[in-house]
């Protein structure tokens, strides 16, 4: 396998080792038993919904993102996107954002790199509301200097990005104009579909200079992450933590900010070992109990994805076929974009 050879892949597994020795040493497992028992299973079930909703919250925004398309259905981003996450679960190096644009592409008909520009913006949007919402906890807990200064510094730098991704949007003549440059010397046909390439990932980033369009898109991630707040909240009193929400959204901001820390597929140990350090150190909770609920919201990220990537990998049984022989080589397919205003079928 391919990513064997990644110095990445190796990386993230020592990391992922030692956050795992770190979240879990200490504990006393027949607590966490314990813990994990006694939990209210009726509020776990509503964290459950909570969490499906969170992800067509999400499937909503990137539909969001495609402007000026409108038409792709909801069902096939739903779909394309939690067989992403679901790869990303198991296999390592973020190779799960490559197959859901090549997925979406396939089964909706639009340009695979655009897809691909516009998981990039997703990403950056999702940051910036995540610090967002950190800052917004500040006056009610004693955030620790661990999580103030380099949540800030990850959110400047997304900003930079995001202006940066705009800027070139906004110059895009230019920007293609130095693609054709550095392609020139390619064979013609190869040089063509660089150019076609790079003009669809610019288009990707129109929706960061499209003021309604943007606002739209950050009002469906504040409300993804709102959810998302909700869901730890429901979770944390599952087990009876009685907690205020500024501590859900703090632990949430916390985990997910880390995801920018490389680790083994899904994260394994780096969302345990920052969940479980900062219910302890900031709020006092017992480590056990960390641990029961650290354990459980990480299954419900986890294991829902896959389910639903699973669902919608087996009905589309083919476009699968085709993304396991184009991730081998096997089988290149052509970038094929829909043509202006074709239709391929209405949100459902």
């Amino acid at each position: 396998m391919r990513f064997l050879r990644s110095p990445l892949f190796w990386i993230g597994l020592a990391v992922s080792a030692v956050a795992l020795y770190l979240a879990f040493r200490g504990l006393h497992w027949s607590e966490v038993g314990d813990a994990l028992a006694d939990a209210n299973y009726g509020l776990l079930a509503l964290a459950l919904l909570l969490m499906i909703a969170s992800l067509y919250v999400r499937a909503l925004r990137w539909g969001v993102l495609f402007h000026p398309r409108r038409d792709l259905r909801l069902r096939s981003l739903f779909g394309a996107m939690n067989a992403g996450y679901a790869i990303n679960n198991v296999l390592p190096v973020r190779m799960g954002e490559l197959a859901r644009a090549y997925l979406i592409g396939e089964t909706e008909r639009v340009s695979r790199v655009q897809s691909l520009s516009t998981i990039i913006v997703e990403r950056t949007l999702d940051t910036l509301v995540v610090v967002a919402f950190l800052i917004a906890t500040l006056p009610f807990i004693d955030a620790p200097a661990w999580a103030r200064g380099p949540a800030l510094l990850v959110g400047l730098g997304f900003l930079a990005l995001g202006a940066l991704l705009a800027g070139l949007h906004a110059a895009r003549d230019r920007a293609m104009a130095l693609v054709g440059w550095a392609v020139r010397f390619l064979p013609e046909r190869m040089r063509a579909q660089a150019e076609q390439a790079a003009d669809s990932a610019i288009e990707g980033f129109a929706v960061l200079r499209r003021p309604a369009v943007l606002a739209e898109a950050t009002a469906w991630s504040v409300a993804s992450w709102g959810v998302s707040a909700l869901l730890v909240y429901t979770v944390l009193r599952a087990f009876d933590l009685d907690l205020p929400f500024s501590a859900a959204v703090f632990v949430m901001c916390a985990t997910a900010l880390g995801m920018v820390v490389p680790s083994s597929p899904g994260y394994i140990g780096v969302f345990h070992a920052i969940a479980i350090e900062s219910l302890v150190n900031v709020f006092d909770v017992d480590r056990n109990r960390a641990a029961s609920f650290a354990l459980v919201q990480h299954a419900y990220l986890y294991i829902v994805p896959i389910a639903f990537g699973a669902w919608f990998l087996w009905r589309e049984r083919n476009t699968w076929q085709q993304l396991r022989l184009f991730a081998r080589g096997e089988a290149l397919p052509e970038e094929e974009d829909a043509p202006a205003g074709e239709v391929a079928g209405t949100v459902e």
